[in-house]
């Protein structure tokens, strides 16, 4: 038997050094919620069932959540299910299973001489690097696909990790991860905000968005930052998923190529009592933004990486996708259905967003300022260790899913459309 996601819960919050109560119950069994979620659509091969993933990640979301209204005010209008927020942006954008292409289509798993890596072309810029990576004349997946057979995975993921490629060997899943967050604490938070933290949200696309909006369901002023340049580019996609991740959030748009945005910049972090931020260091040191200094002020920084804050990781690029994979998620997929695959869609993003919220809070209720880092990869890695299904149990669960009646979890709407770019940003500014 899987744990349940309430125990799940109550270690999650000592963790966090907030050992509180939590009642038993609070999700389904990861087989049913898996189902609910709308995640088997995403899970199989292109041209095969639909399946179950064999790591119970639906039970780490749930206890995330669990955890988090442990801590939150009575009223708080938290998610009812942890799961649901695992599969949501398949749903609202009809994400498919692709087997060894993520749902989204911009990761696959490519087979080398000796084992398989994950490699994701979500920026138009990565394409560009292929040749100089292989030292092949290979522009696209094909081209990949046959000179990565001739080499070893290890080769290839090194030199595209030294090119800044998002890419991950596909790695068996991990007995005993680290630890899912890190934190070094620096005495007491500032509380400017009183008791409604002012909350500054610097990090785009996915997993710092969804832990800024859970911080504004429990009631935190929330402002979402972006550069006049280079927006959020989340902006481009789906615009009821980002109302999803946004809405609720002021908006502050800043020029970072002037001096007097990157002061604006400044303000706002010297005013913040909680950070959010999902850049490699070296990119806010170059905005003249300080970790160490907000937290030597009094705030709590949430530091998400997709691989860690710290040595030759900190500059590592990654998204979802391949994090899952480097977490040992597709290596999980190979041992229960007999090759390595993607299962749900992005899964890292959500499953990282609902840990550094319940971080984030855990350390304002303690009342501690520090640096909180979390990492894509370390986040995943962490919630397989809920448990891993192969075999016969695997095949129970299969049955069970595909037994199941019940209706897909109702889908979550919006607090209000996300503002436009830079909405707010006078009236944000001359309150700092």
């Amino acid at each position: 038997m899987p744990p349940s996601p309430a125990d799940l819960a109550r270690r999650l919050l000592v963790d966090c050094d907030c050992p509180l109560p939590v009642p038993d119950g609070g999700g389904d069994h990861p087989a049913l919620a898996w189902r609910r979620a709308g995640l088997m659509a995403a899970t199989g091969r292109e041209d095969g069932p639909a399946l179950m993933c064999p790591a119970a990640l639906t039970l780490s979301a749930d206890a995330a959540l669990l955890a988090l209204a442990a801590l939150a005010p009575p009223d708080a209008p938290l998610p009812p299910h942890g799961a649901l927020l695992l599969g949501e942006r398949a749903r609202l954008m009809g994400l498919q299973r692709g087997g060894a292409m993520s749902a989204n289509r911009s990761c696959r798993l490519i087979a080398a001489a000796d084992g398989y890596f994950a490699l994701n072309l979500a920026r138009e810029e990565d394409r560009d690097l292929l040749p100089a990576w292989l030292e092949a004349d290979a522009d696209g997946w094909d081209g990949v696909a046959r000179e990565a057979r001739l080499r070893p995975a290890a080769d290839l993921v090194a030199r595209g990790i030294e090119m800044g490629l998002p890419i991950a060997l596909a790695a068996a899943p991990q007995p005993a991860p680290a630890p899912w967050l890190r934190r070094r604490g620096a005495g007491p938070i500032r509380a400017a905000g009183g008791n409604r933290p002012f909350v500054v949200d610097l990090a785009p696309l996915w997993a710092g968005p969804l832990a800024g909006s859970l911080l504004a369901m429990l009631g935190a002023d929330v402002v979402k930052v972006e550069s006049l340049a280079r927006p959020d580019g989340a902006r481009l996609g789906h615009a009821g998923f980002f109302d999803l991740l946004n809405g609720g959030k002021r908006g502050v748009a800043l020029d970072f190529r002037s001096g007097e945005g990157r002061a604006a910049l400044r303000r706002l972090v010297a005013r913040a009592d909680i950070v959010i931020e999902g850049s490699r260091p070296r990119a806010l040191a170059q905005l003249g933004v300080d970790a160490d200094e907000a937290v030597a002020n009094g705030a709590i920084w949430v530091s998400i990486t997709a691989y860690g804050r710290e040595g030759a990781a900190a500059d590592r690029v990654g998204f979802g996708d391949d994090a899952a994979v480097a977490a040992g998620l597709a290596q999980a997929m190979a041992a229960g259905w007999g090759e390595p695959m993607f299962a749900g869609d992005a899964i890292a993003d959500p499953l990282t967003g609902l840990h550094a919220a319940l971080a984030a809070w855990a350390a304002w209720r303690r009342g501690e300022a520090g640096l909180i880092a979390l990492s894509l990869a370390g986040t995943t890695a962490h919630a397989m260790r809920a448990g891993i299904a192969q075999g016969d149990l695997l095949a129970e669960w299969q049955a069970m899913a595909e037994r199941d009646g019940a209706p897909l979890y109702p889908p979550r709407a919006p607090f209000a459309p996300a503002r436009a770019l830079g909405a707010d940003t006078a009236a944000v500014l001359a309150s700092c």
